[in-house]
Order: structure tokens, then sequence, then C-alpha cells
């Protein structure tokens, strides 16, 4: 190699800001991640079985495919534009959701895409914020297409599948989870939020 005099040297290149994700957070879990989305029935629908209403009766008559796809993912989106959820699982009971495009969360609060995320509330605490430094900065899919994300996420809901250090994120439309699987097939350093998302996005409740 040649030599080159200081004098000649390149001037060396300012260093780059510290990433958001060098923010200084609380406890850290690597967790497991799996994505989980409203259920959407398919129009027309085949009318096999009822969907059965907490109280008694049924919402809607429905196909058997669609009862298991809605019992799986929480809540779905009827034919006649109705957003329902699942009220108890033993036994199995659906409730119209109104005023929530997405449906609701375990917490009581609307299901948010690429924010809300399902825990196991032994292992999280329902309702606080926590921090992905792998999803800062991805950018989403529809129904966000565009938004790069900042890495926040709340712990809105629980589920059955969810157990220990894994958390089940909430992405909204079916077609968002493929362009997806790259970000989560290694999984997240889930911290909690030193302040920052609840800053951001509100105080957990």
């Amino acid at each position: 190699m040649g030599y080159t005099p200081a004098s000649e040297a390149p001037t060396p290149e300012p260093a780059a800001a510290p990433p958001a994700a060098a923010r200084v957070v609380g406890a850290t879990r690597h967790v497991k991640v799996t994505l989980y989305h409203l259920a959407f029935e398919p129009c027309p629908d085949a009318r096999e079985v009822a969907l059965p209403k907490c109280g008694g009766g049924a919402l809607a008559a429905v196909s058997s495919r669609f009862l298991r796809s809605i019992t799986m993912q929480g809540s779905g989106k009827l034919c006649d534009g109705r957003v329902v959820g699942v009220g108890t699982v033993h036994p199995l009971c659906f409730r119209n959701v109104p005023g929530s495009a997405w449906g609701w969360t375990a917490s009581g609060r609307p299901a948010t895409p690429f924010r809300s995320i399902a825990v196991d509330p032994r292992r999280f605490s329902l309702g606080r914020w926590y921090y992905a430094r792998q999803l800062d900065g991805v950018a989403l899919p529809a129904p966000m297409a565009g938004v790069r994300h900042d890495g926040c996420l709340r712990a809105d809901d629980h589920g059955t599948g969810v157990k220990g250090d894994a958390i089940d994120v909430f992405v909204g439309d079916p077609a968002a989870m493929k362009p997806l699987v790259p970000v989560i097939e290694g999984g997240f350093d889930l911290s909690e939020d030193d302040g920052t998302c609840a800053r951001l996005h509100g105080a957990p409740g």
C-alpha cells in the first residue's frame, strides 16, 4: 500500500448522531414475536354455524372457517360491516364492538395497528408502553404505508396463545403480515419505556 502524508489525508467525516435506539430504557427482555390481525368474513360467506352472542342468541350465521379465524384473532369484521369481538372464551361468545374500525382489546382500548400488542400479563404489565429497538425506523405496510415506526408498543391485549417472553403484534389488515415477517423473525429486545413513548402517545392507563 502507498503512504499518504498527513497533509494529504482525507478529512474524516463527522460522527453520525446516535440512533434513537441508543436511548436509555428500563429492563429489557428478548421476546419471540408473532402477528395477529382483524379477521375479515369472506363475502359472500357460507351460513353453516351460528356466531354465538354473549347473553344468548346469535350475532350472525357464518362459515365454520370464519368462526375458527375470528376465534383465533379475537375480533373480526362481518359482511354487513359490523366489527365484533370475543366476549368470553368459555363459553365462547361474541359481542358487537362499535366505535373502533379494528375492534377492542382486553384492556378496554381500541386495537391500534402496529401499536397494540398482546402479552402474558404475568410477565408484562397491561396498559404499559414498551420499546422495541428492532422496530424503530421500520417502514410500515398498509394500513400505515409510508410511515416509519418509532419502536413504541403498548401492552393492550392478552391471549391464550401468548405465554412467557413472547408478544403478539396487532397489524390490522392480514395483508400486512407478509412484509413484516423478516422484521420479526429474530425476535425483539423489548424494554420498559423510559417515558418517551408515553409522552408521544399518551400516558399508560
